[in-house]
């Protein structure tokens, strides 16, 4: 494989999800009426905010939710769903790159290439997988009308 080659291909390898949406999803939190003091319960512990407000939580965390109180209102817990995140596919448009550059090389190092092209292709899922870039909580907004006690 030559150097442009190869150097495309690792480009392109970088992890998607990653260089797309990063490690932290921000989240908008409004609530009615407004002045309600958010709890971030995703990971490490963080500062309360007030509505309204956006929230930064790392897509890596294993569950996430978050908590709106204000005197006088009930109490609302939001529970996220984690989802997979919709860049990783473009992970595959790199290890199918990295496949091609490797197989279309017309010497005695083809399949060598085309190996070392499929491997740093798919080096995006790992990037992704490392980093939680690969999910994304839901919703991606949250807007909530407090109930009176």
């Amino acid at each position: 494989m030559n150097l442009k080659t190869f150097v495309a291909v690792l480009v392109l390898a970088q992890g998607c999800a990653t260089v797309q949406d990063g490690r932290y999803q921000e989240i908008r939190v409004v609530s009615d009426p407004a002045g309600a003091s958010v709890e971030v319960h995703c990971g490490k512990a963080q500062p309360v905010a007030v509505t309204p407000a956006t929230v930064r939580v790392p897509r890596r965390a294993d569950r996430c939710s978050l908590v709106l109180t204000r005197d006088g209102y009930q109490p609302e817990t939001v529970v996220f769903d984690s989802v997979p995140n919709g860049w990783i596919w473009a992970n595959f448009g790199a290890t199918i790159a990295g496949g091609i550059s490797g197989a279309t090389r017309h010497s005695d190092q083809a399949f060598v290439d085309f190996l070392t092209g499929v491997v740093v292709g798919s080096a995006g899922f790992g990037i992704d997988a490392l980093t939680g870039a690969m999910w994304e909580w839901e919703p991606a907004a949250v807007e909530r009308k407090l109930v009176p006690k």
